[in-house]
């Protein structure tokens, strides 16, 4: 009989023990409280669904991160820079270009994880507190209260609910407006590096060889600001500006191509620059398929802004009456030369949720 009564607590420790196994990595309380505090910029949260989420899951473990095609978003923290948080901000910022100059997407953070986004363009300023490490688009505040470990936070529960994908971080040290550049890579650096982030990062300073499998469940760090010691991936060291076509090599001896022609050159009008930045774009990314320049890691930023001609993000990626960046490159993506194309890279987007199935025809 007493083998009957123990059936019962068996059974319930057999359910119980792989729950214990999937306990999170993070302090709950911690969480929440970053969640909360980091809404701003990360949105609300809700568990991601859909096929989306795990679309890592489908591509092989020893499939080089560098021989992979990942969506991500440029300028990710701008997208709730609105005109209304501008003017709160005149107080930090005093007079600045229009806000749609500075935004760059429309969805957050735990939106753009949602659509399949696994690449994010972080920068980073001190705040006007003199304390925290926060959020900026070049001279604009983007958030006062949403703080850098708090977006972290954010991508730590992604990751641990989606334990397939891996997320690259591109971190950059964009504003020194409420403290030195110095005080502003020490606390980037101490934060990826607190015993909380140790979980996630991966600390390694080279990825031309590094697998899916070895950073599945993991941040893999893309450096643009000069650590006090080494971690992730430099791209500090001749990172060119407003450039379409340049190469570095990274402290770890990776080569490293990139395009970011920003601001297109071209005649007045939209169409003449959406066809200078379409061409910068798409011929990068035919390089990355081909390895034409050479193995290593291609990135390609599909944003573009034209301030003078008041062409912002939104008009150069969605169009104004004629297409934008982002129905050329998709349509050259699904019928065009780049249809079919493996190993495109990593290609960061403005506003890309405004086309659909851009990020798919990314990912295909």
């Amino acid at each position: 009989m007493l083998h009957l009564l123990l059936l019962p607590l068996l059974s319930i420790l057999a359910i119980a023990s792989p729950l214990e196994s999937r306990a999170p990595k993070y302090n709950v309380t911690a969480m929440n409280a970053a969640l909360s505090r980091g809404s701003g910029i990360l949105g609300s949260y809700s568990k991601c669904s859909g096929s989306l989420c795990s679309w890592m899951s489908k591509i092989p473990d020893d499939t080089r991160l560098t021989d992979m095609s990942i969506p991500g978003t440029h300028d990710t923290a701008s997208w709730n820079y609105t005109p209304l948080k501008q003017i709160e901000y005149l107080k930090y910022t005093n007079i600045i270009y229009p806000s749609p100059l500075y935004r760059c997407g429309k969805q957050s953070i735990f939106q753009q994880l949602q659509a399949g986004n696994r690449a994010f363009d972080l920068r980073l300023g001190v705040a006007p507190n003199g304390k925290d490490t926060v959020f900026f688009h070049s001279e604009a505040l983007l958030d006062v209260n949403a703080r850098f470990e708090d977006v972290l936070y954010g991508f730590w529960r992604f990751l641990d609910e989606n334990p397939t994908e891996t997320l690259l971080i591109s971190v950059k040290d964009e504003n020194s407006t409420f403290g030195s550049y110095t005080t502003l890579q020490q606390r980037m650096y101490d934060t990826l590096t607190s015993a909380q982030a140790q979980i996630y990062v991966n600390p390694a300073q080279s990825i031309t060889s590094t697998t899916l499998s070895a950073v599945r469940g993991k941040m893999v760090i893309l450096r643009r600001f000069n650590s006090p010691s080494a971690i992730g991936v430099d791209l500090t060291n001749g990172f060119a500006d407003n450039n379409p076509d340049f190469s570095l090599t990274t402290s770890g001896g990776d080569k490293v191509y990139i395009e970011d022609l920003y601001e297109p050159s071209a005649s007045i009008g939209l169409t003449p620059h959406v066809k200078v930045k379409v061409d910068a774009t798409t011929t990068h990314i035919a390089a990355a398929a081909s390895k034409s320049k050479g193995d290593g890691l291609y990135i390609t930023y599909a944003s573009s802004e034209v301030a003078a001609q008041l062409l912002v993000p939104q008009v150069m990626a969605d169009g104004l009456v004629v297409p934008g960046v982002n129905v050329g490159l998709k349509t050259w993506l699904t019928s065009g030369k780049g249809k079919g194309l493996k190993k495109k890279g990593i290609i960061f987007t403005d506003f890309a949720s405004d086309t659909s199935g851009l990020v798919e025809a990314i990912i295909a």
